[in-house]
Protein backbone atom coordinates (compact mmCIF):
# COMPACT_ATOMS: atom_id res chain seq x y z
CA UNK A 1 0.00 0.00 0.00
CA UNK A 2 1.34 3.42 -0.95
CA UNK A 3 0.52 6.39 1.26
CA UNK A 4 -0.68 9.64 -0.33
CA UNK A 5 2.10 12.15 -0.92
CA UNK A 6 0.92 14.52 1.85
CA UNK A 7 0.85 11.68 4.39
CA UNK A 8 4.31 10.52 3.35
CA UNK A 9 5.66 14.01 3.97
CA UNK A 10 4.06 14.14 7.44
CA UNK A 11 5.75 10.94 8.64
CA UNK A 12 8.71 11.60 10.98
CA UNK A 13 12.09 10.63 9.57
CA UNK A 14 13.90 7.89 11.51
CA UNK A 15 16.81 9.05 13.66
CA UNK A 16 20.24 8.72 12.09
CA UNK A 17 21.94 7.89 15.39
CA UNK A 18 22.15 4.38 16.89
CA UNK A 19 19.96 3.56 19.91
CA UNK A 20 21.46 3.39 23.38
CA UNK A 21 23.55 1.82 24.70
CA UNK A 22 26.43 3.12 22.60
CA UNK A 23 29.29 0.63 22.77
CA UNK A 24 32.61 2.16 21.81
CA UNK A 25 36.33 1.91 22.46
CA UNK A 26 39.26 4.27 22.16
CA UNK A 27 41.65 6.36 24.23
CA UNK A 28 41.36 9.38 26.51
CA UNK A 29 43.03 11.97 28.76
CA UNK A 30 41.19 13.17 31.84
CA UNK A 31 42.14 15.47 34.71
CA UNK A 32 40.90 17.71 37.53
CA UNK A 33 41.86 21.38 37.15
CA UNK A 34 41.59 23.90 40.01
CA UNK A 35 39.17 26.81 39.55
CA UNK A 36 38.22 29.76 41.77
CA UNK A 37 34.53 28.96 41.26
CA UNK A 38 32.40 26.51 39.35
CA UNK A 39 29.59 27.21 36.88
CA UNK A 40 26.11 26.72 38.38
CA UNK A 41 24.49 23.29 38.36
CA UNK A 42 20.74 22.53 38.13
CA UNK A 43 18.49 22.35 41.14
CA UNK A 44 18.52 18.92 42.75
CA UNK A 45 22.30 18.65 42.43
CA UNK A 46 25.01 19.68 44.89
CA UNK A 47 28.69 20.07 44.07
CA UNK A 48 31.11 17.46 45.45
CA UNK A 49 34.42 19.14 44.51
CA UNK A 50 33.68 22.88 44.75
CA UNK A 51 37.01 24.10 43.33
CA UNK A 52 37.81 21.59 40.58
CA UNK A 53 36.65 21.04 37.01
CA UNK A 54 36.85 17.71 35.25
CA UNK A 55 38.27 18.15 31.74
CA UNK A 56 38.58 15.25 29.29
CA UNK A 57 39.64 14.69 25.69
CA UNK A 58 38.39 11.41 24.21
CA UNK A 59 38.90 9.56 20.94
CA UNK A 60 36.26 6.95 20.13
CA UNK A 61 38.10 4.86 17.55
CA UNK A 62 35.80 1.85 17.18
CA UNK A 63 32.25 0.74 17.95
CA UNK A 64 28.78 2.11 17.24
CA UNK A 65 30.23 5.54 16.37
CA UNK A 66 33.69 6.96 15.75
CA UNK A 67 34.36 10.55 16.78
CA UNK A 68 36.32 12.91 19.05
CA UNK A 69 34.96 14.57 22.17
CA UNK A 70 36.02 17.32 24.58
CA UNK A 71 34.19 17.62 27.91
CA UNK A 72 34.11 20.14 30.78
CA UNK A 73 32.20 18.90 33.83
CA UNK A 74 31.72 19.17 37.60
CA UNK A 75 31.58 16.38 40.17
CA UNK A 76 28.10 16.48 41.73
CA UNK A 77 25.64 14.37 43.67
CA UNK A 78 21.92 13.87 44.07
CA UNK A 79 21.19 12.04 47.29
CA UNK A 80 23.49 9.03 47.36
CA UNK A 81 24.19 9.19 43.63
CA UNK A 82 27.47 10.80 42.61
CA UNK A 83 28.45 11.65 39.04
CA UNK A 84 29.49 14.28 36.54
CA UNK A 85 27.40 17.19 35.34
CA UNK A 86 28.56 18.29 31.90
CA UNK A 87 28.73 22.07 31.43
CA UNK A 88 30.23 22.03 27.93
CA UNK A 89 30.78 19.29 25.36
CA UNK A 90 32.12 19.34 21.80
CA UNK A 91 32.26 16.59 19.18
CA UNK A 92 33.29 16.39 15.54
CA UNK A 93 30.46 14.14 14.40
CA UNK A 94 26.95 15.39 13.56
CA UNK A 95 25.39 11.98 14.30
CA UNK A 96 26.93 11.99 17.78
CA UNK A 97 25.67 15.55 18.23
CA UNK A 98 22.11 14.57 17.29
CA UNK A 99 22.12 11.41 19.42
CA UNK A 100 23.65 13.19 22.40
CA UNK A 101 20.92 15.82 22.32
CA UNK A 102 17.99 13.45 21.78
CA UNK A 103 19.02 10.52 24.02
CA UNK A 104 20.90 12.20 26.90
CA UNK A 105 19.89 15.85 26.65
CA UNK A 106 23.51 16.94 26.13
CA UNK A 107 23.96 20.17 24.20
CA UNK A 108 26.82 18.90 22.05
CA UNK A 109 28.50 21.51 19.86
CA UNK A 110 30.56 20.81 16.76
CA UNK A 111 34.32 21.46 16.69
CA UNK A 112 37.47 20.41 14.88
CA UNK A 113 40.07 18.18 16.55
CA UNK A 114 43.76 17.97 15.63
CA UNK A 115 45.68 15.24 17.46
CA UNK A 116 49.36 14.44 17.86
CA UNK A 117 50.85 11.84 20.21
CA UNK A 118 50.92 14.27 23.15
CA UNK A 119 48.53 17.07 22.21
CA UNK A 120 45.05 17.81 20.96
CA UNK A 121 43.84 21.17 19.64
CA UNK A 122 40.10 21.86 19.57
CA UNK A 123 38.70 24.74 17.51
CA UNK A 124 35.27 25.83 16.33
CA UNK A 125 33.66 28.49 14.16
CA UNK A 126 32.18 30.00 17.35
CA UNK A 127 35.62 30.99 18.67
CA UNK A 128 36.64 27.94 20.69
CA UNK A 129 40.44 27.62 20.89
CA UNK A 130 41.74 25.04 23.35
CA UNK A 131 44.93 22.99 23.45
CA UNK A 132 45.43 20.07 25.85
CA UNK A 133 48.86 18.48 26.19
CA UNK A 134 49.74 15.28 28.05
CA UNK A 135 53.04 14.37 29.67
CA UNK A 136 52.72 10.64 30.51
CA UNK A 137 54.43 9.22 33.55
CA UNK A 138 56.91 6.38 33.42
CA UNK A 139 54.72 3.88 35.25
CA UNK A 140 52.90 1.28 33.19
CA UNK A 141 49.15 1.46 32.71
CA UNK A 142 47.00 -0.88 34.79
CA UNK A 143 43.69 -2.58 33.90
CA UNK A 144 40.71 -1.04 35.70
CA UNK A 145 36.95 -1.46 35.78
CA UNK A 146 35.18 1.72 36.86
CA UNK A 147 31.73 3.30 36.64
CA UNK A 148 31.24 6.53 34.71
CA UNK A 149 28.05 8.13 36.11
CA UNK A 150 26.59 11.36 34.70
CA UNK A 151 23.60 13.65 35.24
CA UNK A 152 21.90 15.67 32.50
CA UNK A 153 18.69 17.71 32.13
CA UNK A 154 16.55 16.08 29.46
CA UNK A 155 13.20 17.55 28.41
CA UNK A 156 12.94 19.53 31.65
CA UNK A 157 13.78 16.55 33.87
CA UNK A 158 17.05 15.67 35.60
CA UNK A 159 18.31 12.27 34.42
CA UNK A 160 21.09 9.88 35.38
CA UNK A 161 23.09 7.31 33.42
CA UNK A 162 25.75 4.91 34.68
CA UNK A 163 28.23 3.64 32.07
CA UNK A 164 30.69 0.85 32.91
CA UNK A 165 34.20 1.46 31.58
CA UNK A 166 37.02 -1.07 31.17
CA UNK A 167 40.35 0.62 30.66
CA UNK A 168 44.09 0.49 30.94
CA UNK A 169 45.15 3.72 32.64
CA UNK A 170 48.17 5.37 34.16
CA UNK A 171 49.12 8.73 35.68
CA UNK A 172 49.93 11.72 33.55
CA UNK A 173 50.31 15.47 33.74
CA UNK A 174 47.92 17.57 31.70
CA UNK A 175 48.20 21.19 30.65
CA UNK A 176 45.67 23.51 29.02
CA UNK A 177 46.55 26.50 26.85
CA UNK A 178 44.60 28.79 24.52
CA UNK A 179 41.79 28.70 27.08
CA UNK A 180 39.08 31.20 25.97
CA UNK A 181 37.59 33.69 28.42
CA UNK A 182 34.10 32.35 27.70
CA UNK A 183 35.00 29.10 29.51
CA UNK A 184 35.24 28.79 33.32
CA UNK A 185 38.31 30.54 34.73
CA UNK A 186 41.16 28.24 35.74
CA UNK A 187 43.29 28.82 38.84
CA UNK A 188 46.09 26.84 37.24
CA UNK A 189 46.51 25.49 33.73
CA UNK A 190 48.38 22.31 34.70
CA UNK A 191 47.43 19.35 36.87
CA UNK A 192 48.95 16.09 38.07
CA UNK A 193 45.55 14.79 39.20
CA UNK A 194 45.11 13.19 35.82
CA UNK A 195 45.19 9.91 33.96
CA UNK A 196 45.75 8.78 30.43
CA UNK A 197 44.18 5.67 28.98
CA UNK A 198 45.59 4.34 25.72
CA UNK A 199 42.83 1.73 25.61
CA UNK A 200 39.29 1.70 27.01
CA UNK A 201 35.84 0.24 26.28
CA UNK A 202 32.53 1.74 27.38
CA UNK A 203 28.81 1.05 27.03
CA UNK A 204 26.75 4.22 27.54
CA UNK A 205 23.14 3.35 28.46
CA UNK A 206 20.02 5.46 28.03
CA UNK A 207 19.37 7.77 31.01
CA UNK A 208 16.50 7.51 33.44
CA UNK A 209 14.88 10.16 35.66
CA UNK A 210 16.72 10.78 38.93
CA UNK A 211 13.54 10.24 40.95
CA UNK A 212 13.13 6.71 39.53
CA UNK A 213 13.95 4.07 42.12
Amino acid sequence: MTLPQDEQQSLPSPPSFPPAPWRMSGRMWMGLFPVPRLPPVPGGLSVVLPRHLLVAAIRYLDGDLRYNEFVIASAVRSGFRVGAFIHHIWVDNAISQEGGRHIWGLDKQLANFQWTDQQVRITSDQGLRVTMAAHPGRRATLPLLMPLPAFAPRRGQLTYALAPVRLHAGPTQLSLTDWPAALPTLSRTTTRIALQSPRFRVAVPAPHPVNDR
